[in-house]
């Protein structure tokens, strides 16, 4: 077994499945009942702060031996003169999950962004978020990541565009891409089928990867209850051609 598959053996075995159910399941109940301060209108800030917060006061239902936080900072110290330091590259993770129970720990960052159909959208979501986990500090030296599009139109109009532009070569460039069997976007996701649409793995630098190279993230697609439609099959028909502008 080399050390990339031992690894996920072993990642899969402990908490992490439980704490990607326990988001999916939060949002679930959180805009269904809170549909005041859960909805599209509302800031990306506002709707983790809220997860965030219903993630930790709810924990033991999920049967999670860890802990959640949210907007956890992160930064560099550096020396700024021969007697002084200070911080640089700040960072705000959105959503965290850490354990300590096994070894090796696990930390399990989910990255929120809002998608639809539009290639603005998902260009923030590629060089705000999903680039966030191959050139950025968060999930050093960690396997698996997530990224939670918070979907503000149908899933059939903001899935497509975004999976037909991750499958491109554009995306294998920019995102230094690993390929499996010729694939860059596993559908259905390998690591959690029941909760993540599809999987995307990508190279790292030694410093920030872990001993096999690459980062997986699994990609979450959470819903607003009666998601609108795009306006049309030309809205549609030119969201599938901007996917391949990004």
């Amino acid at each position: 077994m080399s050390g990339r598959t031992a690894w996920q053996a072993a990642f899969l075995d402990g908490d992490a499945p439980c704490a990607v159910r326990a988001v999916c399941e939060a949002w679930t109940t959180l805009v269904l009942t809170s549909p005041d301060t859960v909805n599209p209108g509302k800031r990306e800030n506002h709707l983790t702060e809220i997860l965030g917060e219903y993630l930790r006061g709810a924990k033991a239902q999920w049967h999670l031996t860890g802990d959640w936080s949210y907007e956890h900072r992160q930064g560099r110290l550096r020396r700024a003169t021969a007697t002084g330091m200070t911080v640089t590259h700040r960072k705000r993770t959105d959503i965290r999950y850490f354990s300590n129970a096994r070894l090796p720990a696990l930390e399990l960052i989910f990255e929120f962004k809002f998608l639809d159909h539009s290639s603005g959208k998902r260009r923030t979501y590629v060089k705000e978020g999903l680039r966030r986990f191959l050139d950025g500090d968060y999930s050093q030296g960690q396997p698996v990541a997530l990224m939670a599009a918070m979907l503000t139109v149908h899933r059939d109009d903001a899935l497509p565009p975004l999976r037909r532009w991750l499958a491109g070569p554009k995306a294998h460039h920019q995102l230094d891409m690993a390929c499996e069997r010729g694939r860059q976007v596993r559908d259905p996701s390998a690591l959690f089928p029941a909760h993540a649409a599809f999987d995307t793995e990508h190279l790292r630098d030694p410093d920030k990867a872990p001993a096999h190279g690459t980062i997986v993230v699994s990609h979450l697609f959470l819903e607003f209850p009666n998601p609108p439609r795009a306006e049309g099959k030309r809205a549609r028909r030119n969201a599938l051609h901007d996917a391949l502008e990004l």
